[in-house]
């Protein structure tokens, strides 16, 4: 009977020890990852760059189907098209951004993500949807005035050093809320 009860009381002990450790394991591991706030980013390819569009303002996603083209509205929007029962401007961002056309020889269908912010609602026409991400936001670093499109309506840049296969070499996150409050957005002609 006493062997036992020590049997008992080195289990129990041991057991203890053993979850003290564990603990103790996992809070080092949390502690370890632990990179502050994570932003969920939809990431998007424009010719052979990538940028990522805050998940939070994105509505929907889907392969662009049909756009009516606007007579004499600026080059960069591609036109009107109908989600859901809702009509939204087209803006061709790789134009709107200045950026040189898709030449990968890619016969796929271009992408439409339909998003929204406080100012404005619209769809973006971009080349392709990636995948949805989430980033550490510590690990976004402010936009080099090196960029061929304007700081102002890039919230960060990330440089993948980890060599994390889900993430490209180099993103630009681009300030949803900022782009989509540009003033040229605003359209203000009437007909005559």
């Amino acid at each position: 009977m006493t062997m036992q009860w020590m049997n008992d009381e080195l289990t129990t002990e041991l057991l203890e020890q053993t979850w003290a450790r564990r603990a103790e394991m996992l809070a080092e591991e949390v502690a370890e990852d632990d990179g502050g706030e994570q932003l969920s980013v939809v990431l998007v390819q424009l010719g052979k760059e990538v940028y990522g569009l805050e998940a939070h303002y994105v509505f929907d996603a889907r392969l662009l189907e049909r756009i009516t083209p606007v007579p004499r509205a600026p080059s960069w929007m591609a036109g009107v098209v109908n989600v859901r029962g809702r009509i939204y401007s087209v803006l061709d961002l790789a134009r709107f951004l200045g950026l040189p056309a898709a030449s990968n020889g890619n016969d796929e269908e271009p992408y439409l993500v339909v998003v929204q912010s406080e100012a404005l609602e619209l769809a973006l026409k971009v080349d392709t949807v990636l995948s949805v991400v989430a980033l550490p936001e510590s690990h976004l670093q402010e936009a080099a005035e090196t960029l061929n499109i304007p700081p102002a309506i890039v919230r960060g840049v990330m440089q993948n050093d980890d060599e994390d296969p889900d993430l490209p070499a180099f993103l630009i996150v681009l300030d949803l809320p900022q782009l989509l409050s540009d003033p040229q957005l605003v359209i203000h002609e009437e007909l005559v």
